[in-house]
């Protein structure tokens, strides 16, 4: 009797092991879906940009390096490229810096709770560049609408 229970706890691992959960092993990846909606998160300024629907599949957003960062006087920023080419430049920083952020050639697109978004004006996008108002509700605040400016 004891041999018969030793013997099927013994095999009781071998037998999941055998069976394996379904997913887990040997299973096809599922099948890649195409982005419903071009959107790029800043977790430091605490905003998300929604691009246009024309935009998705084709930019994408390169945070930029902290060189471009320090001459622009930007906490962060971003480019959006559509291939090499430059859409749109988005640097955010706080109300301090602000001033360093007009000097590099920028305009002030959006500003709440104490950080700006701008948006570099040399860039040109092209036909995926945005309209005033779809710039303008591009940026969407964490507790806050989009393009909200409070000052």
């Amino acid at each position: 009797m004891k041999s018969l229970a030793i013997a099927i706890l013994l095999g009781l691992p071998m037998l999941a092991a055998a069976q394996t959960p379904p997913g887990a092993h040997r299973a096809d990846a599922p099948a890649a879906q195409p982005m419903k909606r071009f959107v790029w998160r800043d977790e430091a300024a605490g905003y998300t940009f929604v691009g246009p629907q024309r935009w998705v599949g084709k930019v994408r957003a390169v945070p930029l390096a902290s060189k471009a960062l320090a001459t622009s006087g930007a906490t962060s920023g971003v480019r959006f490229l559509d291939g090499k080419h430059v859409v749109l430049e988005l640097l955010a920083a706080d109300d301090g810096r602000e001033q360093a952020l007009k000097s590099a050639g920028t305009t002030e697109l959006s500003r709440h709770a104490g950080h700006v978004v701008a948006v570099k004006s040399a860039a040109d996008g092209g036909e995926l560049a945005l309209t005033s108002e779809e710039l303008a509700a591009a940026v969407q605040w964490d507790g806050g609408a989009a393009g909200t400016v409070s000052r």
